[in-house]
């Protein structure tokens, strides 16, 4: 099972995330773009696992909810990391960032003590617009207005990343906690 550990978003995040989308679609030649369902902001990717390691990474989660307090971020700087003429297109965590990196940083001393993966993680927050973008303008960016409302930061998922039979990536959440529940 290929998983990794995220934030997920209600509608009406997602609803801005798509407008966004909208702004860079109509602003670029080509892209692979983030599904509507697949929202969400990566907290650890864990990679290939068994059934038995996905069981562990259950009770880490577990053990961690009980070590912190839900908080608020905001969203809304967009950024790109450029490759040649191709862009990964981002929304910006822009308050609270501190504090999502310290609660990925007690996730990952919690994950690293039970596994050991071959690199170390490094985490930049931030939620996935889009992949190999080439754009017309990169200007238009400029137009994209942060979202209005902060952002509960309650729970944390375990999700399984898969293909359906139309090779579609689906991004399902198998196991989430409320954080200090």
């Amino acid at each position: 099972m290929r998983l990794f550990i995220a934030i997920n978003f209600n509608e009406e995040v997602k609803d801005y995330l798509s407008e966004v989308q909208s702004i860079v679609k109509a602003s670029s030649r080509k892209g692979r773009y983030t599904r509507y369902d697949n929202f969400h902001l990566t907290l650890r990717f864990l990679g290939e696992l068994t059934q038995i390691e996905a069981d562990e990474v259950c009770d880490i989660l577990t053990a961690f909810k009980e070590k912190v307090e839900p908080f608020s971020i905001k969203i809304g700087d967009i950024n790109s990391f450029q490759k040649k003429e191709k862009h990964i297109v981002y929304v910006d965590v822009v308050k609270n960032k501190e504090k999502l990196i310290t609660l990925a940083k007690k996730l990952n001393t919690m994950i690293d003590q039970s596994f050991s993966f071959r690199k170390t993680y490094s985490f930049k927050p931030h939620i996935t617009i889009g992949r190999e973008i080439m754009f017309y303008q990169v200007s238009s960016l400029d137009k994209i207005i942060p979202f209005h409302k902060e952002i509960l930061v309650n729970e944390v998922s375990l999700m399984l990343s898969s293909r359906n039979q139309n090779n579609v990536l689906t991004y399902t959440p198998i196991y989430t906690v409320n954080l200090n529940e």
